[in-house]
C-alpha cells in the first residue's frame, strides 16, 4: 500500500485523511468511514518518458500544471504559439498554457476537426463589441474560449495557431487525460455546433447566436465514444484517462436551483464516463471528482466554494502518479 503520509497539509476536520494506492480498491464503506480512507487501484499506464495530452475544463489545467511541475511532458504545446496580443487573444495564453473545453461536445469537435470530419468555415465567427482593444468591433471564435481577433484575418490566424498546437499534441500523445465539466451547453444556431462557453463570457458574444441545450446521458456517451474511436484511429495503443471536474457550475441556465442543476449535470457526466471506461479497455476512470467531494467543503476554496484548494489538487496528482505511473 502506498499511503500519503503528508497528512499535515490536510485540514484536520476533513473526513478523508488517507489517500492510498492498492492492488485492489477498498470495497467496504465501513473501512472508508472508520479509517478516513480513500483508495485507488494500482494500474500502470505511463512512465516518465511518455507524452501526456490534457484537454477539458479548468480543472484539467490545474492537473497539467502539477504534472508539468513533476517533470512530465504535458501538451498540447501551447508555448510554441506565436502570440501577437495587439492582433489576437487566445484564451489565457501565454500566462496559462492551457485551452479550456468545458463539455464533451467541444472536445469531440476538436478531434473530428483533427481527422478532417469537420472544417470550420472562414466566416464562422461572431462579430462582437470589442472586449479587448476598446475598438468598435472585434471577432470571436465560437468554439474556443475567449479567442478574439481585431479583424477576421487576425482571428483566423489565432484559430490556426490553436489548431496546430492541438493537432501536434494529439499526434504525439501516449496518454490522453480528459476532464469533463458541464452538461449544460449552447448550440450555435448558424452551424449547429456547440459553443465553447456560455453567452457573454469574457465580454464576448453568444446571446443572439446560440440556444441553450441541456444535454443527455446518451449524447454525452456518444461524444465520448466517438472521441475514443478517433484516438484509437490516430494513436493506436494510446491510453486514455477520463475524469469529471469537481468545480461546480457558476450558474445554471435551466429552471432548477443551482445546487440541483449542478448535481444533475455532474451525474450525467459521471455516468457517461463510467460507462465508457467499462466499455473500452483503453479508458481508465480516475476518481478526482470523488477525491474532492469526499472532503467537501474543506477541499474547496473559501472565497467561492467552487474552485478546488491547492492541497487537494496536490493529493490528486500524487495519487494519480502513484497509481498510474509505472516508474512511481
Amino acid at each position: 500500500m502506498a499511503d500519503d503520509k503528508s497528512a499535515d497539509l490536510i485540514p484536520a476536520e476533513a473526513p478523508v485523511q488517507k489517500y492510498a494506492v492498492r492492488d485492489e480498491a477498498n470495497p467496504r464503506w465501513t473501512s472508508h468511514f472508520r479509517n478516513k480512507l480513500f483508495t485507488v487501484a494500482r494500474k500502470p499506464l505511463f512512465d516518465s518518458n511518455d507524452k501526456i495530452f490534457t484537454i477539458g475544463s479548468c480543472f484539467a489545467e490545474r492537473i497539467r500544471a502539477y504534472l508539468t511541475a513533476e517533470g512530465f511532458d504535458v501538451g498540447p504545446p501551447t508555448s510554441g504559439i506565436p502570440m501577437d496580443l495587439d492582433r489576437f487573444r487566445i484564451d489565457r495564453l501565454p500566462q496559462y498554457p492551457h485551452l479550456d473545453y468545458y463539455n464533451t461536445f467541444t472536445i469531440r469537435q476538436e478531434f473530428e476537426r483533427h481527422i478532417g470530419e469537420w472544417t470550420q468555415d472562414d466566416d464562422d465567427y461572431w462579430t462582437v463589441k470589442d472586449p479587448v482593444w476598446d475598438g468598435e468591433t472585434a471577432y470571436q471564435d465560437p468554439y474556443r474560449r475567449a479567442t478574439f481577433g481585431r479583424t477576421p484575418e487576425d482571428l483566423r490566424e489565432a484559430v490556426g495557431h490553436a489548431s496546430s498546437a492541438i493537432d501536434q499534441g494529439i499526434r504525439e500523445a501516449d496518454v490522453f487525460f480528459m476532464t469533463m465539466g458541464m452538461a449544460e451547453v449552447f448550440r450555435n444556431k448558424h452551424s449547429g455546433k456547440i459553443a465553447c462557453q456560455k453567452p457573454g463570457y469574457a465580454r464576448g458574444g453568444g446571446e443572439e447566436q446560440t440556444e441553450f441545450h441541456m444535454s443527455s446521458y446518451e449524447e454525452n456517451y456518444a461524444n465520448l465514444k466517438r472521441i475514443v474511436e478517433i484516438i484509437k484511429q490516430v494513436r493506436p495503443g494510446a491510453r486514455i484517462v477520463m475524469t469529471v471536474s469537481p468545480v461546480a457550475l457558476a450558474r445554471t441556465f435551466g429552471d432548477q436551483d443551482i445546487v440541483a442543476a449542478n448535481t444533475e449535470g455532474k451525474s450525467i457526466l459521471r455516468a457517461a464516463v463510467g460507462a465508457i471506461a467499462r466499455d473500452f479497455a483503453e479508458v481508465t476512470y480516475f476518481p478526482s471528482y470523488e477525491l474532492v467531494m469526499a472532503n467537501a467543503p474543506y477541499s474547496f476554496r473559501d472565497d467561492d466554494g467552487r474552485h478546488v484548494s491547492n492541497w487537494i489538487v496536490s493529493r490528486i496528482v500524487k495519487t494519480f502518479k502513484a497509481a498510474h505511473c509505472a516508474t512511481g
